[in-house]
């Protein structure tokens, strides 16, 4: 019987001047030799793995544990890692994947750029371009910013999944442009970030969201005429919060869908009420009953 094909790796190749690179440096200096032996520990996860890992809550749960770290600790250092560009930021906000370009770029040689291997939804998170020679190179696209390839072909794959939520898109990139610089600099605090987490008490998954939901938020705040009171980022995300706090820290879908159910209510509610016609008989016979009462006594 064949064994089945093994998708990591045993081992992994490792840059003898990893700690001189910028960003591991950065990250050491902010979080201390933990966040080092952090990030090797999740590179050991991935390779193992295959190209990617999936960062969900009960991976990030086990990690801590591995760790012997708190799990928003552990969290504040992996959104950190993500920001600095350690790993793609696309990929892990849309999909809450630990993967990047130099990780791909030094997997696929090793597995002999095996693509065979993987389902089309694995594929979609290649970040390198695999040329007729099966070796994996960076496009200068892609250097300059991991995942754009990657979020333009799964903003395609959604098509037309939501008629509606492309309506709140459109309508925040025409009319919310004002609130565009706001957003990205929300999304790129790491603290910010946390601290939504924190707030909604729905897990890392609520970051997920984030992005629609803000736009949504664009959406009301413009056809409301309060976009004036909004001057800074600041200001910007005390009232995304208090709104979306408002709104249970729904998902975008889950806003529109209560908000649809209370439009269907108000209608149903402002509707006469539908008499049977067992009902309308009962009441015509006590309207002919009154009548006859005032003839004969009249």
């Amino acid at each position: 019987m064949a064994r089945p094909i093994k998708k990591g790796l045993d081992y992994f190749p490792v840059d003898t001047n990893i700690l001189s690179d910028l960003k591991v440096r950065r990250i050491k200096r902010k979080y201390g030799a933990e966040s080092f032996l952090l990030y090797m520990t999740l590179l050991c996860d991935i390779y193992a793995n295959s190209f990617y890992i999936y960062a969900d809550d009960n991976y990030l749960f086990d990690l801590s544990e591995k760790m012997q770290m708190s799990e928003s600790q552990t969290l504040e250092m992996v959104l950190a890692m993500v920001k600095i560009g350690l790993f793609d930021s696309q990929l892990f906000q849309k999909k809450r994947i630990l993967t990047s370009a130099s990780i791909q770029k030094r997997f696929f040689p090793a597995k002999r750029s095996r693509m065979d291997l993987f389902d089309n939804d694995e594929i979609e998170l290649v970040l390198v371009k695999i040329d007729s020679a099966k070796t994996p190179v960076i496009t200068a696209e892609t250097s300059q910013n991991e995942g754009l390839s990657t979020q333009s072909k799964e903003e395609k794959s959604k098509g037309n999944t939501s008629s509606s939520s492309s309506c709140v898109r459109e309508t925040t990139t025409n009319c919310g442009k004002i609130f565009a610089g706001f957003q990205a600099e929300l999304l790129d605090n790491e603290d910010w970030r946390a601290s939504v987490v924190r707030m909604s008490g729905k897990g890392i998954a609520t970051l997920q969201v984030v992005p629609e939901v803000m736009d949504m938020f664009d959406m009301h705040v413009i056809s409301i005429g309060k976009s004036g009171e909004i001057r800074n980022s600041n200001q910007y995300a005390e009232h995304f919060i208090n709104w979306w706090r408002c709104m249970r820290f729904r998902s975008a879908a889950e806003i529109e869908a209560y908000h649809q159910q209370r439009i269907q209510e108000a209608k149903r509610s402002a509707q006469p009420e539908k008499k049977s016609k067992v009902r309308q008989a009962v009441e015509l016979g006590d309207v002919v009953s009154a009548n006859v009462k005032k003839i004969m006594l009249g």
